[in-house]
């Protein structure tokens, strides 16, 4: 049965006030014992000023495990319809999201999905802007940190083979890593992907040197030090 909107408002204040008040794991605890959470969203285009979210998939990490029973996802009704550029890229179009509810309506089992944890998406700097105008619009700042698996499957490949990749897409790491890529475009078959991938990197990574909640954070900036190392007249003043 569907709550009256009286309960969901109040449902989503709790939300939020949890989220707010949450501690957040300390960079020096080792990885696996931190609260991680794989985030993926799917999106009418890619401006966050104004596309929007249109489906989300979320999957807590604990203790190195992936919570599955905890995931979340929905689809979103946005405001506009979906760019005719975005819909062969995850197969969502109007019709799908007729009935579906605005993204207020479902943002509170998400919020709780990301309270008190570090974030884990792969291309953060595509879904890290829309999370944050999302969570703007609920009255909250974003305050989770994030790891990118995109980085962190760039340092692996090098410690690997010896040389830095370019761009990683998420299918490709998976196939390095011979993980399936499970409905790739599909925000919940993503989250998983991400997820995977996060804890066959970080055990890769931990293997060579204890990884903490900063040095998995710190991913970009360690391949920047690579490439530092590797061209130093490109980095010269």
């Amino acid at each position: 049965m569907r709550l009256p909107l009286a309960a969901r408002r109040l449902d989503l204040d709790q939300a939020a006030r949890a989220y707010a008040s949450a501690a957040l794991p300390p960079g020096r605890r080792p990885w696996r014992e931190a609260r991680w959470c794989a985030l993926d969203l799917e999106m009418t285009g890619l401006d966050p000023r104004k596309d929007e979210i249109i489906s989300f998939g979320a999957i807590p990490i604990e203790a190195g495990r992936l919570q599955l029973f905890a995931a979340v996802s929905a689809l979103v009704r946005p405001s506009r319809a979906i760019g005719e550029l975005s819909i062969p890229v995850h197969g969502i179009r109007d019709i799908d999201l007729e009935s579906a509810p605005t993204l207020p309506a479902v943002i509170g089992p998400l919020l709780e999905a990301i309270t008190g944890s570090v974030l884990v998406l792969h291309s953060a700097a595509i879904d890290r802007p829309f999370l944050k105008r999302a969570l703007r619009e609920t009255g909250l700042r974003l305050r989770n940190r994030f790891v990118d698996t995109e980085w962190l499957g760039r340092l692996w490949l090098h410690e690997r083979d010896g040389r830095l990749r370019g761009r990683l897409s998420l299918g490709d790491l998976a196939s390095a890593l011979g993980l399936p890529a499970d409905r790739p475009h599909d925000s919940l078959g993503d989250a998983l992907t991400t997820a995977q991938a996060f804890l066959a990197l970080a055990t890769h990574l931990d293997a060579l040197a204890s990884e903490t909640v900063s040095s998995l954070v710190r991913a970009s900036d360690r391949v920047d030090a690579i490439r530092m190392f590797q061209d130093p007249l490109r980095y010269d003043g």
